[in-house]
């Protein structure tokens, strides 16, 4: 408003200072114009000047008003995600860290007892996954010590059956490991590991392709029966094959075709018995064997069955 005024004021006096001039002089009419608008123009233009740094101070304060202002230092944030959701989120991390720290210890303290029985001269290959876990190695170590297998069948073969065999060795025990393998790579691979450890003379691995066999009143896929009908008096019968790919009751024949085979008090350990196919199996042996066969469940990584056949 003063900006106004104060242009208002200069303009009129500019133009009656032309006035003046034009009266008292020889100025024409067309000269006295022409002055008078060149200096009302100076004039706006020095108001228009001068205004800018108000003007820009209203229109920053008005910036200024409408930014919301910040909450006080004690008021609380809200949370983005519902409170309970975030605590379920972290118990079930906590949980699932603290379950896996414990089965890490487990095989780890495992593996320590297996290095602390066996002397391992050369290195090995790698446990877990589809081999054998340390806490099932040690445990067929430990029914190796106990019961002092003369012969051990095993459904399978790998870093359990070099272990088998050391554990013979160790415990100086005149005996023999039988591993069937349907995979003539994987057979090759084991015997080269057992030759490596020098334990060739303890464990065989035969090649047994899969094929149809008669198991009870109907028939089933399972192990070649040319490499394992010669094999009697089991001790120790250990089942972690075929593998479940090529049926879900592909280990139900071992029990059914061996249980002739087995010695007075035999024991059979059935690997990987978390799964429900392996429950499965174990659930129809009993059945059929009834009181010839105790159970008992072994807490391992991957589960495990023990039974004792009489």
């Amino acid at each position: 408003m003063r900006m106004r005024w104060l242009a208002l004021g200069a303009g009129t006096c500019w133009l009656a200072l032309v006035v003046v001039v034009a009266l008292v002089s020889d100025l024409g009419t067309a000269s006295a114009v022409l002055f008078a608008a060149l200096g009302l123009m100076t004039i706006a233009g020095l108001v228009f000047v001068v205004s800018i740094p108000p003007r820009i101070t209203s229109a920053a304060g008005r910036v200024i008003k409408a930014i919301p202002p910040p909450p006080p230092a004690d008021a609380k944030v809200a949370a983005t995600l519902d409170e309970q959701v975030l605590a379920q989120v972290a118990s079930a991390v906590a949980r699932a860290v603290d379950q896996d720290l414990k089965r890490t210890f487990r095989q780890t303290e495992a593996l320590q007892n297996l290095y602390a029985i066996i002397d391992f001269e050369h290195a090995l290959p790698a446990s877990r996954g589809w081999p054998a876990s340390p806490d099932l190695l040690l445990l067929l170590v430990d029914l190796v010590d106990r019961h002092r297998p003369q012969l051990v069948v095993e459904c399978g073969s790998g870093l359990s059956t070099l272990c088998l065999a050391l554990a013979m060795r160790r415990y100086g025990i005149d005996g023999k490991v039988i591993a069937l393998e349907h995979l003539e790579q994987y057979a090759a691979q084991t015997r080269e590991l057992l030759e490596r450890h020098g334990v060739a003379d303890l464990a065989e691995v035969r090649t047994a392709p899969i094929e149809t066999v008669e198991v009870g009143d109907g028939s089933a896929v399972w192990y070649a029966r040319a490499a394992w009908e010669d094999l009697t008096a089991v001790d120790l019968l250990f089942v972690d094959g075929p593998p479940s790919s090529l049926s879900p009751q592909s280990r139900y024949p071992s029990l059914p075709l061996f249980s002739e085979r087995l010695a007075p008090g035999a024991h059979v350990v059935l690997d990987d018995f978390q799964r429900a196919e392996e429950r499965d199996v174990v659930k129809r042996w009993r059945s059929e064997y009834g009181d010839r066969l105790t159970l008992e469940r072994v807490p391992l990584e991957k589960g495990a069955a023990l039974l004792t056949f009489r």
